[in-house]
């Protein structure tokens, strides 16, 4: 009886001691808890890694990569050429004088050109025929006005003609327009000489070249005139 009252009372004390060693234990988690809330209570809010760029530095840098974007636009071209050249320039087999710009003349073809000028303007008066409108607009198709006084033909087109005229035993009342300064299509001694060598030289017409110096003495000698011409003047 004694050992068994012993017994019991060993083992009540070791689950008082247990008890106790857990009581302590809890405390001491409670006490770790309530600081280390303290402790994070205590501490600044975090903070991103960087910080907003000025507006007027992003303004500057959106400006400059704009503008830099124009001038490459602009001159890519160039660049391109320039690329291009300095790598042939690299191939010891490149000669510079094979690739410079050709300087060649282009001969240009007067009555090509004055077909697409009679094409363009004339043809609506005097017909792709070149035999005009009756009553109103002469042919140029065998007729001495055209294949004859090459000054007088070149004095037409610059100054125009007006008023009645009689062309072949036919009467005309048409306006020929001025092709001359005072004129509404002011064509250069070029283009006069190429259509008035095209019409020349077409429909059966067998007349010579008007050149480009004939049509630019006729314009200096007759630079005072300001009215279109007449069946007189002719």
């Amino acid at each position: 009886m004694t050992k068994v009252l012993r017994r019991r009372a060993t083992k009540m004390s070791q689950n008082s001691n247990h008890d106790s060693r857990r009581e302590a234990s809890a405390a001491s988690d409670h006490d770790i808890q309530a600081v280390h809330g303290q402790m994070l209570s205590n501490q600044a809010e975090p903070k991103q890694g960087y910080s907003m760029m000025p507006l007027f530095m992003l303004g500057f840098v959106s400006t400059m990569i704009f503008l830099v974007a124009i001038y490459f636009i602009h001159n890519r071209a160039g660049l391109d050429e320039g690329l291009s050249l300095a790598t042939q320039i690299q191939d010891k087999r490149f000669n510079p004088e094979k690739h410079m710009p050709d300087e060649t003349v282009v001969e240009i073809d007067p009555i090509a050109m004055g077909q697409r000028l009679y094409t363009q303007v004339c043809v609506a008066c005097h017909q792709v025929n070149g035999m005009g409108l009756p009553g109103a607009f002469p042919p140029l198709a065998g007729v001495d006005y055209v294949t004859g006084d090459e000054e007088r033909l070149v004095n037409i087109l610059i100054h125009g003609l007006q008023g009645p005229l009689e062309v072949n035993g036919s009467q005309y009342n048409g306006i020929m327009p001025a092709f001359g300064p005072s004129g509404t299509y002011n064509w250069n001694d070029e283009q006069i000489s190429y259509v008035l060598t095209y019409i020349r030289q077409e429909w059966g017409n067998t007349a010579g070249e008007v050149t480009v110096e004939k049509v630019a003495e006729v314009r200096a000698a007759t630079a005072d005139r300001t009215s279109m011409l007449t069946a007189a003047d002719l």
